[in-house]
């Protein structure tokens, strides 16, 4: 049986450059690209309630955690 010695070279699975990055997203805070009023309009009522409650989020360290049932 003989042995065969690969070159580790170019980007690896553990070299952080090809998962786990970024994807291209802003890293600039309020980089979205749609209001609630845009997401509504354009029919998209579930997209709007989600970004309405990350806007309305209290700082993580001053409120408490709110939670309810859906029927």
């Amino acid at each position: 049986m003989e042995t065969v010695a690969f070159a580790l070279e170019g980007l690896g699975a553990r070299s952080g450059g090809q998962s786990g990055d970024l994807q291209g997203l802003s890293n600039v805070e309020g980089a979205d690209s749609e209001s609630v009023d845009e997401l509504l309009e354009e029919g998209n009522a579930f997209e709007a309630d989600v970004v309405k409650g990350v806007e309305d989020a209290e700082d993580a360290d001053e409120g408490e955690v709110r939670t309810h049932e859906v029927p």
